[in-house]
């Protein structure tokens, strides 16, 4: 039966749903549309959901928070975490085993590089105080914190001598000099020092070895100057006198400024005498076995190598040094510290160039890494090395400046080879960058990216044609990389009105699916498209007044996906929602069509695998 007077409308491509009172809805729009997917010409109910992976069990998981796709070199993953603080990889050997728990964690970012995942807890605003970026190698053993300690050996202190600048008196040539407990005891330390006197200057004694109760003096000892072709690395073979009491078991340096014709006491029957001086430090010594080494005073420490690949800074936390005589002969370096982290898996020599007016500041000085000065193991305690000072060219002084941990963000992302993270507890405006290829080496001199302070964090960060964004809630920043140190990359301000949330950008990738075409913004004000600029209107104009009705305090938890095979937009919201927009008639506000997505269960969190196959985290199980 018609209606009288009533025209057929003919909607011939259905425009979706429409949430703008301000203006009529559309005849080819609806002010409702909820659980439906859009087909060529119209609509129809979306499909059902299922319990992923239902035939494995699933029940440890509980309630989830956030789940990452987790792209390994054998295929995709997830990570998942529940309202625990526990982080699970469902395909660990045991999935039923969290691979980090951290109470408080109520989220994190994640980034995979190298196959590893490096994984940030936070609050759902900044990072957890007093947490860590943690890296975890994707077989299932628990993850650790990023990075690691250096060297370390507490309460030694490695004995060192050195020419002074000072004029004096003492002879030209090679000295050997040690120290006697209340010159009584046996001659120390396990090394003694070396010096190659020019002639008429001073010798400065730094960390001479302070004797057990009881001791009341510590004595000086020294050879009279031997020519440096005379010299052999034997410090058993020489004649020792006495050349300075020091009355008292506290001063740790002098100078030393005696000629040999003062040197009349003979000492030399301590040797192998009791209780000698031990420091227990790194130790460094000439060796009779045919290599290189530079002339002169060199500094020398220890650099652990993580299974990952982090190099810690240098130490231990003094660092030796030594004089060489012979340019033939290799120079040994022993006691090096073992570690205590099953990650460590090998470890490398350091050591300075000549330095011919060395004043004891250790840091001072540019290390570089040893060439052939790798051990590779955690289990050998000395090594003989072999250079000249124009082989070292692998400057290693950067690592002192690094975390030794990396405080923990809301986010992680990757830029030009370098790791970031942002908006730490304690630095909520500041983006971490690390050096390039070193995702866990980050400086704490010039690793920083500094946004101007307006009280409000970081929320977010991505690398888009070649610059790096960086976004508050209402505020889009933007720094290129001139090739140098990252606290040296110039700032430009993109927009001081619309920014991103916290898990609010989605990455469109251009027609050959390499590129990133333009990015997808979650703002307060709208989705918006962001090509450099924001285009307007906004990409959700059509459902305004529905975006408006958002709560702000929900835009940390709103998560988009960009399904660009299937060409959907999905995004999570609160209170048991998704919304969708079909692009497949067009990628603009116009053209998009939304969809409400409602559930029983509450959502949370959604991801892609296998390219369009959607995962929704929940915090309640299907039954």
């Amino acid at each position: 039966m018609a209606l009288r007077d009533h025209k057929e409308l003919v909607i011939e491509q259905f425009g979706g749903w429409w949430s703008r009172n301000s203006e009529a809805c559309p005849p080819d729009h609806f002010t409702d549309c909820s659980n439906i997917v859009y087909i060529e010409g119209g609509f129809k109910t979306r499909d059902g959901i299922d319990i992923w992976n239902q035939n494995e069990n699933t029940a440890f998981y509980g309630n989830i928070l956030r789940i990452y796709t987790y792209v390994q070199q054998d295929g995709e993953s997830l990570l998942i975490l529940n309202d625990q603080g526990n982080i699970y990889h469902n395909t660990s050997p045991t999935p039923s085993v969290p691979i980090l728990h951290i109470d408080g964690m109520v989220d994190f970012g994640f980034v995979a590089i190298a196959g590893r995942a490096y994984l940030t807890p936070f609050d759902g605003n900044i990072g957890l105080e007093n947490e860590y970026v943690y890296v975890y190698k994707g077989d299932g053993s628990l993850a650790r914190r990023a990075g690691g300690d250096a060297p370390s050996i507490l309460g030694a202190f490695p004995f060192i001598a050195f020419q002074s600048p000072d004029d004096g008196v003492v002879d030209k040539g090679v000295h050997i000099i040690a120290v006697s407990y209340n010159g009584t005891s046996g001659l120390g330390p396990e090394i003694f020092c070396v010096v190659n006197c020019e002639g008429k200057k001073q010798i400065t004694l730094v960390n001479i070895p302070i004797g057990p109760v009881g001791t009341v003096s510590r004595t000086i000892v020294m050879t009279r100057a031997i020519k440096v072709e005379d010299y052999v690395p034997d410090q058993t073979t020489y004649t020792y006198y006495q050349a300075i009491v020091i009355a008292d078991n506290t001063t740790e340096s002098i100078n030393l400024n005696i000629a040999d014709t003062l040197l009349t006491v003979n000492l030399t029957a301590l040797l192998g005498a009791a209780s000698p001086p031990i420091t227990g430090a790194l130790l460094v010594q000439n060796t009779s076995t045919l290599g290189n080494s530079e002339p002169g005073f060199h500094m020398f420490g220890v650099v652990y190598e993580t299974d990952t690949g982090y190099l810690t800074a240098p130490g231990p936390e003094f660092f030796s040094g030594q004089t060489s005589i012979d340019l033939t002969k290799k120079i040994k370096i022993s006691n090096i510290p073992i570690s205590a982290d099953s990650f460590v898996v090998a470890r490398r020599i350091v050591a300075t160039k000549l330095l011919e007016n060395y004043d004891n500041n250790q840091l001072g000085n540019t290390f570089y890494f040893v060439p052939g000065g790798r051990i590779a193991n955690n289990t050998d305690t000395s090594v003989e090395i072999s250079f000249f000072d124009t082989e070292l060219l692998d400057d290693a002084s950067h690592l002192l400046d690094n975390f030794i941990n990396i405080p923990a963000g809301i986010g992680l992302t990757t830029y030009h080879g370098r790791m970031l993270t942002w908006a730490s507890h304690d630095d909520i405006s500041v983006i971490r960058v690390s050096a390039p290829g070193e995702p866990e080496a980050i400086s704490q001199v010039d690793g920083l990216l500094i946004a101007p302070l307006d009280g409000n964090p970081l929320t977010n960060a991505q690398e888009f044609r070649d610059v790096l964004y960086g976004f508050k809630k209402t505020r889009t920043l933007a720094w290129n990389d001139n090739g140098d140190a990252p606290a040296s990359w110039p700032l430009t301000i993109i927009d001081q009105g619309i920014g991103a949330s916290v898990h609010g950008i989605g990455t469109v990738l251009d027609s050959g699916g390499v590129n990133i075409d333009c990015l997808l913004i979650i703002d307060y004000s709208g989705i918006m498209i962001f090509n450099g600029s924001y285009i307007r209107p906004e990409l959700s104009y059509k459902i305004k007044d529905y975006w408006f009705s958002l709560l702000r305090s929900d835009f940390k938890n709103i998560q988009i996906m960009n399904d660009s095979l299937s060409q959907i937009l999905y995004l999570t919201l609160p209170n048991k929602q998704m919304i969708i927009g079909d692009y497949a008639n067009g990628f603009d506000p116009k053209a998009i069509r939304w969809a409400k997505w409602l559930f029983d269960i509450e959502t949370t969190t959604i991801t892609l695998i296998d390219t369009n196959k959607l995962i929704i985290g929940a915090r309640a199980s299907l039954t």
